[in-house]
């Protein structure tokens, strides 16, 4: 019996799925892995690396051939949004935000409550690339969430 729950256990481990970027992360980067560990993965790890190392698209979040990644029209977060249908108030309201830090970030200043939304995130992404600890960052994105229902 406790060798069926060594393996569940290390099961379970093998099946959540390591998401990766380049690292510095950036604030589409950080929303968009908050929307996957929140909706889609609750297991799901995240590691950054240099950006000279070619990250798989499948996993890959905002690298040049990531599924999720900005374009003329997207963030990767919208991407991700559209890609496993997710819309409530929190996710909703974030598109936003995102939407002026990276699309049009001269604008940001015209948001006071944008500029102060990432003028609190950024001092909570990961220092250096490597397995990236998120719990500060997505606590911080709930929180936001919670007061702006």
């Amino acid at each position: 019996m406790r060798l069926f729950f060594i393996w569940a256990s290390a099961l379970l481990f093998v099946s959540a799925t390591q998401y990766q970027n380049h690292y510095p992360f950036e604030s589409d980067t950080i929303l968009t892995a908050w929307l996957i560990r929140t909706y889609v993965d609750k297991n799901a790890t995240f590691k950054s690396f240099p950006k000279t190392v070619t990250l798989k698209k499948e996993v890959a979040i905002n690298t040049p051939n990531a599924y999720f990644r900005r374009n003329a029209k997207y963030t990767a977060y919208e991407m991700a949004k559209r890609k496993y249908h997710i819309s409530d108030t929190c996710s909703n309201s974030l598109v936003k935000v995102i939407k002026v830090l990276e699309m049009m970030p001269w604008k940001k200043h015209e948001y006071e409550d944008i500029l102060a939304f990432e003028e609190g995130l950024v001092p909570l992404f990961p220092k250096q690339a490597g397995d990236a600890n998120l719990t500060k960052v997505f606590h911080y994105i709930d929180q936001y969430c919670k007061e702006h229902e």
